[in-house]
Protein backbone atom coordinates (compact mmCIF):
# COMPACT_ATOMS: atom_id res chain seq x y z
CA UNK A 1 0.00 0.00 0.00
CA UNK A 2 3.00 2.32 0.55
CA UNK A 3 4.52 1.68 -2.23
CA UNK A 4 1.41 2.08 -4.52
CA UNK A 5 0.22 5.68 -2.51
CA UNK A 6 4.29 6.43 -3.00
CA UNK A 7 3.54 5.69 -7.22
CA UNK A 8 0.60 8.10 -7.33
CA UNK A 9 2.09 11.00 -5.36
CA UNK A 10 5.41 11.07 -8.23
CA UNK A 11 2.37 11.00 -10.41
CA UNK A 12 0.22 13.35 -9.14
CA UNK A 13 3.20 15.35 -9.28
CA UNK A 14 4.58 14.81 -12.06
CA UNK A 15 1.35 15.84 -13.74
CA UNK A 16 1.36 19.11 -12.24
CA UNK A 17 4.49 20.14 -13.55
CA UNK A 18 3.56 19.05 -17.20
CA UNK A 19 0.11 21.02 -16.98
CA UNK A 20 2.25 24.19 -15.62
CA UNK A 21 3.57 26.90 -17.31
CA UNK A 22 7.08 28.81 -15.83
CA UNK A 23 6.89 32.36 -17.43
CA UNK A 24 10.58 33.53 -18.80
CA UNK A 25 12.08 36.01 -16.34
CA UNK A 26 10.92 39.24 -16.78
CA UNK A 27 12.38 42.51 -17.91
CA UNK A 28 11.51 45.03 -15.41
CA UNK A 29 10.85 45.01 -11.44
CA UNK A 30 6.80 45.80 -12.60
CA UNK A 31 5.42 43.53 -14.76
CA UNK A 32 1.47 44.13 -15.39
CA UNK A 33 0.62 40.84 -17.85
CA UNK A 34 -2.64 41.54 -16.97
CA UNK A 35 -3.33 45.33 -17.97
CA UNK A 36 -4.89 46.41 -15.14
CA UNK A 37 -2.58 49.32 -13.73
CA UNK A 38 -1.70 52.79 -15.19
CA UNK A 39 1.42 53.04 -17.49
CA UNK A 40 2.31 55.96 -15.04
CA UNK A 41 1.82 53.66 -11.77
CA UNK A 42 3.80 50.78 -14.13
CA UNK A 43 6.69 53.34 -14.79
CA UNK A 44 6.81 54.97 -11.18
CA UNK A 45 6.91 51.91 -9.55
CA UNK A 46 9.24 50.04 -11.59
CA UNK A 47 11.72 53.30 -11.29
CA UNK A 48 10.96 53.04 -7.29
CA UNK A 49 12.25 49.67 -7.34
CA UNK A 50 15.05 50.14 -9.69
CA UNK A 51 16.20 52.90 -7.14
CA UNK A 52 15.74 50.52 -4.42
CA UNK A 53 17.85 47.78 -5.50
CA UNK A 54 20.82 50.41 -6.35
CA UNK A 55 20.31 51.64 -2.77
CA UNK A 56 20.06 48.02 -0.53
CA UNK A 57 20.44 45.70 -3.52
CA UNK A 58 17.48 43.86 -2.45
CA UNK A 59 15.39 42.52 -5.57
CA UNK A 60 11.67 43.33 -5.10
CA UNK A 61 9.08 42.63 -8.06
CA UNK A 62 5.24 42.86 -9.07
CA UNK A 63 3.98 39.92 -11.28
CA UNK A 64 0.09 40.76 -12.53
CA UNK A 65 -0.95 37.63 -14.38
CA UNK A 66 -4.49 37.38 -15.87
CA UNK A 67 -4.78 33.73 -14.26
CA UNK A 68 -2.69 31.23 -12.93
CA UNK A 69 -1.58 28.60 -15.50
CA UNK A 70 -1.00 25.46 -12.97
CA UNK A 71 -2.86 23.00 -10.98
CA UNK A 72 -0.39 23.30 -8.37
CA UNK A 73 -1.48 25.51 -4.89
CA UNK A 74 -0.47 29.39 -5.41
CA UNK A 75 2.02 28.84 -2.72
CA UNK A 76 3.56 25.82 -4.53
CA UNK A 77 3.39 27.37 -8.11
CA UNK A 78 4.61 31.07 -7.29
CA UNK A 79 7.49 29.81 -5.41
CA UNK A 80 8.69 27.92 -8.23
CA UNK A 81 8.68 30.83 -10.76
CA UNK A 82 10.16 32.94 -8.38
CA UNK A 83 13.17 30.56 -8.02
CA UNK A 84 13.23 30.05 -11.49
CA UNK A 85 13.49 34.09 -11.94
CA UNK A 86 16.64 33.85 -9.48
CA UNK A 87 14.87 37.09 -7.93
CA UNK A 88 17.30 38.23 -5.60
CA UNK A 89 21.62 38.32 -5.09
CA UNK A 90 22.85 34.90 -5.33
CA UNK A 91 25.34 35.68 -2.49
CA UNK A 92 22.13 36.72 -0.15
CA UNK A 93 18.57 35.70 -1.31
CA UNK A 94 17.54 39.22 -0.72
CA UNK A 95 14.69 39.14 -3.36
CA UNK A 96 10.98 39.08 -2.86
CA UNK A 97 7.90 38.61 -5.44
CA UNK A 98 4.58 39.98 -4.90
CA UNK A 99 2.26 37.63 -7.51
CA UNK A 100 -1.15 39.16 -8.75
CA UNK A 101 -3.97 36.44 -10.34
CA UNK A 102 -6.60 38.61 -11.75
CA UNK A 103 -9.30 35.90 -12.71
CA UNK A 104 -8.51 33.66 -10.36
CA UNK A 105 -8.55 36.30 -7.47
CA UNK A 106 -5.74 35.49 -5.65
CA UNK A 107 -1.86 36.78 -4.92
CA UNK A 108 0.74 35.79 -3.33
CA UNK A 109 3.79 37.32 -1.68
CA UNK A 110 6.99 35.55 -1.88
CA UNK A 111 9.93 35.69 -0.15
CA UNK A 112 13.73 34.56 -0.27
CA UNK A 113 15.64 33.11 2.29
CA UNK A 114 17.44 36.73 2.82
CA UNK A 115 14.59 38.69 3.69
CA UNK A 116 12.64 36.36 5.76
CA UNK A 117 13.37 38.19 8.62
CA UNK A 118 12.72 41.93 7.63
CA UNK A 119 9.69 40.22 5.88
CA UNK A 120 8.34 37.16 7.70
CA UNK A 121 5.20 35.07 7.12
CA UNK A 122 3.09 37.24 9.89
CA UNK A 123 4.21 40.83 8.46
CA UNK A 124 3.05 39.18 5.15
CA UNK A 125 -0.09 38.55 6.10
CA UNK A 126 -0.39 42.10 7.10
CA UNK A 127 0.66 43.51 3.99
CA UNK A 128 -1.31 41.24 2.12
CA UNK A 129 -4.59 41.62 4.17
CA UNK A 130 -4.49 45.55 5.32
CA UNK A 131 -2.90 46.98 2.81
CA UNK A 132 -3.38 45.49 -0.56
CA UNK A 133 -6.80 43.58 -0.35
CA UNK A 134 -9.49 46.37 0.26
CA UNK A 135 -8.33 48.19 -2.85
CA UNK A 136 -8.49 45.33 -4.82
CA UNK A 137 -11.81 44.27 -3.18
CA UNK A 138 -13.06 47.69 -4.60
CA UNK A 139 -11.13 47.68 -8.09
CA UNK A 140 -8.70 50.14 -7.35
CA UNK A 141 -5.35 47.76 -8.60
CA UNK A 142 -3.46 50.91 -9.29
CA UNK A 143 -3.69 51.94 -5.58
CA UNK A 144 -3.08 48.32 -4.00
CA UNK A 145 -0.21 47.87 -6.02
CA UNK A 146 1.43 50.83 -4.97
CA UNK A 147 0.37 50.04 -0.99
CA UNK A 148 1.63 46.82 -1.42
CA UNK A 149 4.86 47.85 -2.95
CA UNK A 150 5.05 50.73 0.13
CA UNK A 151 4.67 48.52 2.81
CA UNK A 152 7.00 45.48 1.39
CA UNK A 153 9.86 48.50 0.76
CA UNK A 154 9.25 49.95 4.72
CA UNK A 155 9.05 46.10 6.15
CA UNK A 156 12.76 45.98 4.66
CA UNK A 157 13.88 49.09 5.88
CA UNK A 158 12.30 47.86 9.23
CA UNK A 159 9.37 50.82 9.40
CA UNK A 160 6.83 48.57 9.07
CA UNK A 161 5.82 47.03 12.09
CA UNK A 162 2.90 43.75 12.91
CA UNK A 163 0.01 45.28 15.67
CA UNK A 164 -1.22 41.93 15.82
CA UNK A 165 -4.67 43.10 14.01
CA UNK A 166 -3.76 40.12 11.35
CA UNK A 167 -2.12 37.07 11.89
CA UNK A 168 -0.42 34.50 9.38
CA UNK A 169 -2.88 31.79 8.34
CA UNK A 170 -2.75 28.62 10.66
CA UNK A 171 -0.46 25.62 8.43
CA UNK A 172 -3.42 23.46 6.49
CA UNK A 173 -2.49 19.87 7.00
CA UNK A 174 -4.30 17.57 4.22
CA UNK A 175 -4.93 13.80 5.02
CA UNK A 176 -4.16 12.05 8.16
CA UNK A 177 -1.17 9.34 7.78
CA UNK A 178 -1.75 7.72 10.72
CA UNK A 179 -5.29 6.97 9.51
CA UNK A 180 -5.87 4.40 6.63
CA UNK A 181 -9.00 3.71 6.70
CA UNK A 182 -10.95 4.25 3.16
CA UNK A 183 -7.37 4.84 1.51
CA UNK A 184 -7.94 2.38 -1.23
CA UNK A 185 -11.41 4.22 -2.46
CA UNK A 186 -9.56 7.55 -2.10
CA UNK A 187 -6.30 6.61 -3.73
CA UNK A 188 -8.44 4.91 -6.49
CA UNK A 189 -10.72 7.81 -6.67
CA UNK A 190 -7.37 10.14 -6.97
CA UNK A 191 -5.86 7.64 -10.02
CA UNK A 192 -8.88 8.13 -12.64
CA UNK A 193 -9.34 11.95 -11.86
CA UNK A 194 -5.53 12.17 -12.65
CA UNK A 195 -5.86 9.61 -15.95
CA UNK A 196 -8.99 11.50 -17.70
CA UNK A 197 -8.34 15.28 -17.26
CA UNK A 198 -4.60 15.52 -17.13
CA UNK A 199 -2.91 12.47 -18.11
CA UNK A 200 -4.52 11.45 -21.41
CA UNK A 201 -5.48 15.08 -22.42
CA UNK A 202 -1.11 15.39 -22.37
CA UNK A 203 -0.56 12.60 -24.13
CA UNK A 204 -3.91 13.43 -26.97
CA UNK A 205 -2.98 16.68 -28.01
CA UNK A 206 0.29 19.44 -27.52
CA UNK A 207 -0.68 21.97 -25.52
CA UNK A 208 -0.51 25.49 -27.19
CA UNK A 209 2.06 27.50 -24.93
CA UNK A 210 4.75 29.43 -27.56
CA UNK A 211 7.56 30.90 -26.31
CA UNK A 212 9.48 33.42 -29.01
CA UNK A 213 11.26 36.60 -29.49
CA UNK A 214 7.83 38.36 -30.51
CA UNK A 215 6.93 37.39 -26.96
CA UNK A 216 4.70 34.65 -24.97
CA UNK A 217 1.45 33.58 -25.69
CA UNK A 218 -1.16 30.81 -24.51
CA UNK A 219 -3.30 32.30 -21.94
CA UNK A 220 -0.68 35.10 -20.61
CA UNK A 221 -0.15 38.32 -22.68
CA UNK A 222 0.53 41.92 -22.61
CA UNK A 223 0.30 43.81 -25.70
CA UNK A 224 2.50 42.40 -28.14
CA UNK A 225 5.76 40.99 -25.96
CA UNK A 226 6.60 39.66 -22.87
CA UNK A 227 7.14 42.88 -21.46
CA UNK A 228 5.15 43.48 -18.29
CA UNK A 229 3.22 46.47 -20.52
CA UNK A 230 6.20 49.08 -20.94
CA UNK A 231 8.22 51.13 -18.71
CA UNK A 232 10.59 53.03 -17.23
CA UNK A 233 13.61 53.40 -14.94
CA UNK A 234 16.09 50.34 -15.18
CA UNK A 235 15.81 46.54 -16.33
CA UNK A 236 15.89 43.77 -13.74
CA UNK A 237 18.31 40.72 -13.66
CA UNK A 238 17.85 38.04 -11.62
CA UNK A 239 20.88 37.70 -9.61
CA UNK A 240 20.99 34.05 -8.96
CA UNK A 241 18.64 34.29 -5.30
CA UNK A 242 16.73 31.37 -4.04
CA UNK A 243 13.22 30.82 -2.56
CA UNK A 244 11.86 28.52 0.32
CA UNK A 245 8.77 29.01 0.57
CA UNK A 246 8.13 31.58 3.00
CA UNK A 247 5.52 34.40 2.83
CA UNK A 248 1.84 34.94 2.50
CA UNK A 249 -1.04 35.15 0.22
CA UNK A 250 -4.81 36.12 0.34
CA UNK A 251 -7.69 36.38 -1.85
CA UNK A 252 -10.57 39.04 -3.02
Amino acid sequence: MRKLFSSLLALISFAAFAAEVIPPAPKLYCNDYADVISISARESLNQRLADFERETSNQILVAIFPKMQSSSSIEDYTVRVAQAWKVGQKDKNNGAVLFVFIQDRKMYLQVGYGLEGALPDAVCKRIIEDEIKPHFKSGDFNGGVTAGVNAILAATKGEYKVTGRTRAEPLILYGNPKNDSGLPTMLIIIFAIILLFIILPLFSRRRGWVYGSGGYSGGWSSGSSWSGGGGSGGGFSGGGGSFGGGGAGGSW
